[in-house]
């Protein structure tokens, strides 16, 4: 999910940062409601001593697909399947997370999960260690979550990654998969059914980090101890397929027509002219969407949760000081709503290679479907 370039502060200042920017359509404005008054109430549902879970996917019996990537330093599986009692195990089964597995039948470092109303679990491996040195090459991984099998993979081609690529942010939708490299910045787009890969927007402004990031109030920092720049890991699509939403963690996000990203005849030109800056928002740890369209952010900045409608109308549900770094959150088709927090601040790529997180980890829940509309 994460590989930091590093630049002294004084190099990259925001105004500069921002000034580098071209000039790019603004976005329509968004209509702010004022916050829930009070907030939504989070329910604990789990929580870890020893990992920490950057994303998850809920199954429809309760049970959740935890993902816990090999860069934040903590030890075990970097997929695991708690049931509803508490228990975990290595998911999809031990086998795939054994470091003595051949690399084609082994996940080294989930970084991106996405669950399909049919069961699907789409899981990007990067196949790099804690260290970012390639333990295997990375892959888009199909699993059948009803059986916990594997059902097919897709080696990343060689030829549509750079030096230094960490592929972070995965989505698939109209028989594609769209995967961000967060390591060089570029989208990666997979014909799934055909076969062929594309690298799409190599340094596209939209993809590319301008800024560090904010958290707590302070700038994060990597592990040399120089303001982290991450480039684009948090990436979502549209319920009906049409659209794909992206970003760094700094911000902003940009939105994209996936029909597109999925035309060979469109030329580079014409792509990199197509984003379009479609809300400025804050530091974030994740976001997901909810079935009618609205996206959910997860603040680093304050520890906050915001929706954004598909309106356009923005509502903070949730500010809370437990929520220190929520990382990529999941929502049910009945509209309940998970949030990991990770305190990535406190792992060792963020933290001058110290792991001084503040255990248990817990993932909470939100009722969205029990909260008032946002009125203007």
């Amino acid at each position: 999910m994460f590989r930091t370039r590093s630049f002294p502060l004084r190099v990259i200042p925001a105004a500069l940062a921002l000034s580098i920017l071209p000039a790019t359509p603004p976005a329509m404005a968004a209509k702010p409601a004022p916050p829930l008054d009070p907030s939504a109430p989070m329910v604990a549902v789990a929580e870890t001593t020893s990992q920490v879970w950057t994303a998850l996917a809920v199954l429809p019996d309760g049970r959740m697909i935890l993902d816990s990537p090999a860069w934040t330093g903590a030890p075990g599986p970097t997929l695991t399947l708690r049931d509803t009692t508490g228990t975990t195990r290595p998911f999809p089964d031990a086998a795939w997370t054994d470091p003595a597995t051949a690399p084609e039948h082994r996940l080294v470092s989930a970084e991106s999960l996405q669950l399909a109303d049919d069961g699907t679990l789409w899981v990007l491996d990067s196949g790099l260690d804690a260290a970012d040195h390639p333990v295997a090459p990375p892959k888009l991984v199909q699993i059948d979550t009803r059986s916990a099998t594997v059902t097919r993979t897709w080696p990343i081609d060689p030829a549509v990654l750079r030096p230094g690529s960490h592929v972070a942010g995965v989505r698939v939708g109209r028989g594609h998969a769209f995967i961000l490299d967060s390591g060089v910045p570029g989208l990666i787009v997979l014909d799934l059914d055909h076969g062929p890969q594309r690298r799409l927007m190599d340094h596209h402004p939209s993809l590319t980090a301008q800024h560090p990031i904010i958290a707590g109030g302070h700038v994060v920092r990597d592990g040399s101890g120089r303001a982290a720049i991450v480039n684009a890991t948090e990436i979502e699509i549209s319920p009906d397929g049409q659209w794909l939403y992206y970003q760094p963690p700094c911000g902003p996000l940009y939105r994209i027509g996936t029909d597109l990203l999925t035309d060979p005849t469109i030329t580079s030109f014409e792509l990199d002219d197509s984003p379009t800056l479609w809300y400025k928002t804050p530091p974030l740890g994740g976001m997901t969407v909810a079935r009618d369209g609205t996206l959910y952010f997860d603040d680093i900045a304050t520890g906050s949760i915001f929706r954004f409608t598909a309106g356009r109308v923005y509502q903070r549900i949730v500010v809370d000081p437990r929520l220190r770094w929520p990382a990529t959150p999941a929502i049910t088709a009945a509209g309940q709503l998970y949030i990991p927090t990770a305190q990535l601040d406190l792992t060792p790529r963020f933290n001058q290679g110290q792991m001084t997180v503040q255990w248990p980890l817990t993932i909470y829940r939100i009722d969205t479907a029990a909260l008032p509309a946002p009125v203007r």
